[in-house]
């Protein structure tokens, strides 16, 4: 239940990155797909693919292999949203994107200071490490936090709306937070440090009275990036100014023991495998035995 405000009115939201589930060394197989190379101008250089020019800076033998896609695995995007039978279109989803934003940011969302109630009753908040939440307890824990005075010159920069292809209700766009924090913040003085997250997925999903049913935020893409540890929304923003919430998932992750120890000696493990078939599959079968779900 931490959110972000944002220095217009109203808040943004928060998060952070979620948890990762204990996992156990992977094991990965490639697969080349061969297509014939396209024509070659100066091909120390230049490619010519499809009328366009292939940038200088890029190495030769890597220009060459531009215009060669996935054979197996794309989804055809427009294929799937013209067989949606959702009965708003994607341009007009994400314009209701864009205006429940603006809604949130002017603190009319729920429908307060004369503006429209945009939350269906069946309404759900996700995020990594908060809720679900219904619509009362998530409006109620939007208005128990005022982060604008912290972060008067926070940005969200929002960007790359798109409707997703599998649920045709719901529209993906992205954050990327940037401020610094100026003003007090829960009791302490403002610290002067900045703020710049990782980007991070937020969504959107509607009814079909475009209303909002379903409201996701904080996945980070890239834990390396930025600032905050990895962290996302509010989590983020306390660790980047040095305030960091006192909980395990306030804080940069941490592998568990037996995870960081099997990561640490990950080159020997592989080395094994490659050595001994029948130790590699005697694992899996530990490994499997041990992480298998009770309710599976």
């Amino acid at each position: 239940f931490f959110f972000l405000e944002s220095k217009k009115p109203g808040p943004i939201m928060p998060c952070r990155k979620s948890l990762p589930m204990l996992l156990l060394v992977p094991l990965c197989t490639a697969y080349t797909l061969r297509a014939s190379p396209p024509r070659m101008q100066n091909s120390a250089t230049t490619l010519v693919h499809a009328g366009s020019v292939a940038s200088p800076a890029i190495r030769p033998d890597l220009a060459a292999a531009i215009g060669n896609e996935p054979k197996v695995g794309m989804a055809n995007e427009d294929e799937l949203l013209a067989k949606s039978t959702f009965p708003i279109p994607p341009d007009q989803l994400i314009a209701l994107a864009k205006a429940f934003t603006a809604a949130q940011l002017a603190g009319t969302a729920d429908g307060s200071n004369g503006g429209s109630d945009w939350f269906a009753e069946d309404f759900r908040f996700v995020a990594p490490v908060v809720g679900p939440y219904d619509k009362d307890l998530f409006i109620d824990s939007l208005k128990s936090f005022d982060l604008r005075t912290a972060f008067p010159n926070l940005s969200s920069n929002y960007h790359h709306w798109r409707v997703c292809p599998f649920e045709p209700n719901r529209v993906w766009y992205s954050v990327k937070y940037l401020g610094t924090n100026d003003g007090p913040v829960l009791g302490r003085p403002a610290t002067g440090k900045s703020v710049d997250s990782p980007v991070q997925a937020h969504s959107v999903t509607f009814n079909e009275k475009g209303e909002v049913k379903k409201f996701t935020i904080g996945y980070v893409l890239d834990k390396e990036t930025g600032n905050t540890g990895g962290l996302g929304g509010v989590f983020g923003l306390f660790y980047a100014i040095g305030y960091a919430l006192p909980f395990p998932e306030a804080q940069p992750y941490q592998p568990s023991p037996l995870y960081g120890a099997l990561q640490a000696s990950n080159r020997a493990i592989q080395d094994a495998f490659k050595a001994s078939p029948a130790f590699k599959s005697a694992v899996n079968k530990v490994i499997t035995t041990l992480g298998k779900r009770p309710d599976a």
